[in-house]
């Protein structure tokens, strides 16, 4: 069974954040601090019963479900569980989506859920090959935190409004199918998650130091 929790109204430069510290994770040297987006700050919040009786769960998405893995260094055994921050909404959520051999169909609906369009609301079906891959990304770099969500699902009619906007949104955009998310972590720097990233080759890789975030999606592996 998944746990899930989701809070609202958090920015993402919340003055609760406390200072940094250096320590260093499995693949490099990171910065650490336990801000409002750790994984384990999640707990004690609302409960999936919560949620759903503010209607937040009724928009998700049926998933079609597969017990493939992303990548063979995951077990089949264990749990694993994703935590998020939608820097958009506020909302944050930690759900256990992998548990005795399988994918949770309800901890994926919340999941497409926080990772949904915020310009419209549109929910889709997350790709669990994404999450299998975010999952181990987590693992490698050592993190404490959650994922901060810049960007995950786009409709296609949001994509269209920004491709033809510029800013380089592609028109193809795996986001658009629910393959892609761009990424901050509060405990590692953009550098670090993308370097982690492009080490386990499963999926493509995109840096955008300016707007210190990481873009990774299971489609074909490339780096930009």
């Amino acid at each position: 069974m998944a746990w899930i929790a989701i809070r609202a109204g958090l920015p993402s430069n919340s003055q609760d954040a406390p200072a940094i510290r250096v320590h260093r994770g499995l693949d490099c040297m990171t910065q650490h601090h336990a801000g409002p987006t750790d994984v384990t700050h999640l707990e004690g919040l609302l409960s999936r019963r919560r949620l759903f009786s503010l209607g937040l769960g009724a928009a998700a998405a049926a998933v079609a479900l597969s017990p493939r893995l992303a990548s063979a260094s995951l077990p089949t055994g264990g749990n694993r569980v994703l935590g998020f921050y939608n820097e958009h909404t506020g909302e944050a959520v930690k759900a256990t989506y992998w548990e005795n051999g399988q994918y949770d169909p309800a901890a994926l609906k919340d999941i497409n859920f926080i990772l949904r369009d915020h310009h419209n609301d549109e929910v889709t079906s997350i790709d669990v090959h994404l999450l299998d891959l975010l999952t181990e990304l987590h693992r490698r770099s050592g993190s404490k935190q959650a994922f901060q969500v810049v960007c995950g699902y786009r409709s296609p009619q949001t994509n269209a409004i920004l491709a033809s906007e510029g800013g380089g949104v592609a028109r193809n955009s795996l986001h658009v199918s629910g393959k892609a998310i761009d990424i901050r972590v509060a405990d590692r720097s953009p550098r670090q998650i993308r370097d982690c990233a492009k080490l386990l080759r499963l999926g493509g890789v995109g840096y955008y130091p300016r707007a210190a975030f990481v873009h990774v999606d299971s489609g074909p592996i490339r780096y930009w």
